[in-house]
């Protein structure tokens, strides 16, 4: 079953999916963190929700590159580590090798719609037959269905 815990931009989804994921026994996946700098979210880092362990995934492009961040590529005013994307696809496998149940993503956006970000990530977990939980903006429901053939599903409203 795929739950999309769905609302509007800032309206508490990864903090629902977070509380979600809190309430299950061996989930696994990530939930990305805003990092805030002067009024304005300059960081998203991934995190772990088993271990809280963290991953830059991207940085407003304005700001220097950090040591080792490898390649990337930018979209709107964030540059993306595809080196961040990786690390979210290991925790899908160590998922699947685990023998998992459960697997958060946060979450399915426009890049995923345009086959980038978690793109790759998401067709491999709904091929797993794993319980989904992912996050993703009200305007974005219908596309993301039709984009990934979701076909079993239930919206889990942010209120």
């Amino acid at each position: 079953m795929v739950y999309l815990i769905s609302g509007k931009r800032d309206e508490g989804k990864t903090t629902k999916l977070k509380q979600l994921s809190e309430d299950q026994k061996k989930a696994f996946g990530f939930i990305a963190e805003k990092i805030h700098d002067c009024g304005r979210v300059t960081t998203y880092n991934l995190v772990n929700i088993n271990n809280q362990e963290t991953c830059v995934l991207a940085r407003l492009a304005s700001l220097p590159l950090q040591e080792g961040w490898g390649e990337d590529f930018t979209h709107g005013p964030f540059r993306f580590s595809y080196s961040g994307f990786k690390w979210a696809r290991n925790l899908l496998s160590a998922a699947i090798e685990a023998g998992g149940k459960v697997f958060f993503i946060d979450e399915l956006g426009k890049l995923e719609l345009n086959g980038k970000g978690h793109s790759d990530l998401i067709k491999e977990a709904l091929k797993t037959g794993m319980n989904l939980y992912i996050s993703i903006r009200d305007v974005n429901v219908e596309d993301a269905v039709k984009t990934f053939g979701i076909g079993d599903y239930t919206i889990i409203e942010v209120d």
